[in-house]
């Protein structure tokens, strides 16, 4: 009686110290997404997750976007065009703790943002969600973790500029790319006819990426840099890299797609994602 009246009486202050909490293991997906007005989301199973969960990841998500977000409309992705694009991908599923704490549910996820009218990749971030590690009224631990990582998707984009009122894409100044410096080599002459090849790769290593293989997916875009020196296709390779926590050549990649001559837009994104992995290090 002694040791339960103990229990009961710790309840409140276990309950407290064992909060689900969600940790942010690689960088922010994207820095301004107040231009955006529809979102589409998109959730991949795999070996790690049972399509009840993915479903219910997704669900979540989308309740979350609607709730945090101005987006004229949120909706699974492919059901009608979208913006932007969020890919969701459950890479781990485990479970621990013992003792008076029972089973705690540990939930990864991959998250990827591509702009889904240009098809161009926008930023990726991995998410861990735990649960609280103790089972109440029957609540599953592993509803709970994909609750808080949810939660978090949602206070993520809504520091990224998805909240509030939406507006107009402004263009970036046009980069100036300074002349060769006297007694350099000019760069090699791009041999358009590879691009095909170079596109297919980088499609590739996309599809990849959405289903979190990394590895995959990084040799896919260096292949097409390989193939193709373009500052688009380098960029990926950047992203990938921090998707893997290679902080130091995530930085020296994006550096490489800054001098390859991008586009206002995409040299803005490349200057955000610099700074975002210089926080990392």
């Amino acid at each position: 009686m002694e040791y339960a009246a103990a229990v009961r009486a710790l309840l409140p202050f276990l309950l407290i110290a064992c909060k689900p909490s969600a940790t942010i293991n690689s960088t922010m997906p994207v820095a301004n997404l107040q231009s955006y007005q529809t979102v589409g989301v998109r959730v991949h199973t795999n070996a790690f997750a049972s399509q009840g969960q993915a479903l219910m990841l997704e669900k979540n998500v989308m309740d979350n976007l609607r709730l945090k977000c101005g987006f004229s409309s949120v909706d699974r992705a492919g059901s009608t065009p979208a913006d932007v694009v969020l890919d969701l991908n459950i890479t781990s599923v485990s479970r621990g703790g013992g003792g008076m704490i029972s089973s705690q549910a540990v939930v990864d996820t991959l998250v990827v943002l591509t702009d889904g009218k240009a098809g161009e990749l926008l930023g990726t971030v991995k998410i861990q969600g735990k649960s609280s590690g103790m089972i109440i009224n029957n609540n599953v631990p592993e509803t709970q973790a994909l609750e808080v990582v949810a939660q978090t998707i949602g206070d993520l984009l809504a520091k990224s500029g998805c909240s509030g009122a939406r507006v107009a894409k402004a263009e970036p100044p046009p980069v100036v790319t300074p002349p060769p410096l006297a007694g350099t080599n000019p760069p090699p002459a791009i041999d358009e006819s590879k691009r095909p090849q170079a596109e297919g790769f980088n499609d590739q290593g996309k599809e990849k990426l959405y289903t979190a293989d990394l590895a995959g997916a990084l040799a896919l875009f260096q292949q097409a840099v390989d193939l193709i020196p373009d500052a688009k296709y380098q960029y990926n390779v950047c992203l990938t890299l921090g998707a893997q926590e290679q902080w130091d050549p995530a930085i020296q990649a994006c550096e490489r797609a800054r001098v390859m001559g991008p586009s206002a837009a995409l040299n803005a994104k490349i200057d955000t994602r610099i700074g975002l992995l210089q926080k990392r290090q």
